[in-house]
């Protein structure tokens, strides 16, 4: 092989190490198991025509993230294990500034990002060590430490900490 053929072939396999990334990037890998999370809207990542399907093993990949909170609706603390919500939507490439967050029942809220930016929300799957049951507010609860931030216990914020998660739209 001569010299403009090495370089030719060289400038080839360049141009493919540096262009199948970026289009890879977009494309994130489709869930093996039953879809528990759907993400859609402002988003630049995606598994499925304009959304990202989540089964628990692709959520249970990602970072994983912790806090003891009281709610509400529960008797006393309890430690919620999951993924930060803010990493999920970074790595759907989300582009919004507001959320719609429903659950299995339709239940929604409509979630503004730029006052809760810099807490770290959790979709929470476990509780005290054990998955969540729909029964129990799982496979997904999108819940706020209200136990290390009392600012976020209000009816306001409440009303965002959806349980039963199913889909989340970016706007």
């Amino acid at each position: 092989m001569n010299v403009t053929a090495q370089l030719r072939c060289l400038l080839i396999i360049l141009t493919w190490i540096t262009l199948v990334p970026a289009a890879v990037a977009d494309h994130l890998p489709s869930p093996k198991g039953t879809v528990i999370l759907t993400l859609s809207g402002a988003i630049t990542h995606s598994n499925q025509p304009g959304q990202a399907d989540f089964d628990r093993a692709m959520l249970d990949s990602l970072p994983r993230h912790q806090f003891k909170t009281a709610s509400p609706w529960t008797e006393g603390s309890h430690l919620y294990t999951g993924v930060l919500l803010s990493e999920l939507l970074q790595y759907v490439g989300a582009k919004g500034t507001r959320l719609i967050a429903r659950a299995l029942n339709d239940y929604h809220s409509v979630i503004d990002l730029d006052p809760i930016a810099e807490y770290p929300i959790l979709l929470a799957l476990e509780s005290d060590g054990q998955p969540m049951k729909v029964r129990d507010k799982g496979p997904i609860w999108l819940l706020y430490p209200m136990s290390d931030y009392p600012e976020l216990n209000t009816t306001y914020y409440h009303a965002g900490m959806v349980w039963q998660l199913r889909h989340i739209e970016v706007k």
